[in-house]
């Protein structure tokens, strides 16, 4: 998903319905498998309410890993069950992680908006801001994801996001998100000085 698809700016969220949300989606079998709501996986389920709030709903169903060194975005959920005997218990894992989810990309929001550009921004100016906006940005995830063994993908998705959100294609926002990432950071390494000043370099060079 692009940064416009899951911007919360464009996509209003009302979190006090959000439990009432995902009771009526697993209130009904899913339309694919046929299975019931008690059955449904959570992929399903997922997609259930992206087809109620919008694609940017979707997005919590990879974010989870509950290992606590996976390096995901949501580790944290209430106990599931299994079945239809179940449904309390799964209706408030998956409001959970609808709510962190959805507090995930409006914290994203939030540093974004630190380092927005001017309309008028000229390229030099845009180079200099998507610089900046590096080390706060990484720093957020690895606070959020303790650098664990995957912490590289969310890292390299919320730095595509912020370099969309500066104004640069998404296509070349993702291809300079993967390779800062791929270059200078590692699994289970919070990223030094060094490592933050070469992946700052490089949005540099090629972020105009």
């Amino acid at each position: 998903m692009t940064w416009q698809d899951v911007d919360p700016a464009t996509h209003p969220f009302d979190a006090r319905q959000a439990s009432g949300v995902v009771r009526e989606v697993l209130s009904v079998p899913d339309p694919e498998s046929g299975r019931s709501g008690g059955l449904r996986s959570d992929n399903s389920v997922a997609r259930g309410l992206a087809e109620y709030y919008g694609s940017w709903a979707f997005g919590w169903w990879s974010a989870v890993d509950e290992s606590p060194h996976s390096g995901a975005i949501i580790r944290d959920l209430p106990a599931g069950g299994h079945g239809a005997d179940d449904l309390e218990q799964q209706a408030q894992r998956y409001t959970s992680a609808l709510l962190q989810w959805r507090a995930w990309l409006e914290e994203l929001a939030a540093t974004f908006a630190q380092s927005a550009p001017r309309q008028d921004a000229d390229e030099e100016e845009l180079r200099r801001l998507r610089e900046r906006g590096v080390a706060p940005l990484v720093t957020l995830v690895v606070e959020r994801t303790e650098a664990g063994e995957a912490w590289r993908g969310p890292c390299s998705t919320a730095l595509a996001w912020y370099l969309e959100s500066t104004g640069m294609s998404p296509g070349e926002a993702e291809d300079l998100a993967d390779e800062v990432v791929d270059s200078e950071f590692e699994s289970w390494i919070a990223p030094d000085e060094e490592a933050m000043g070469r992946a700052r370099e490089t949005i540099g060079e090629h972020g105009a």
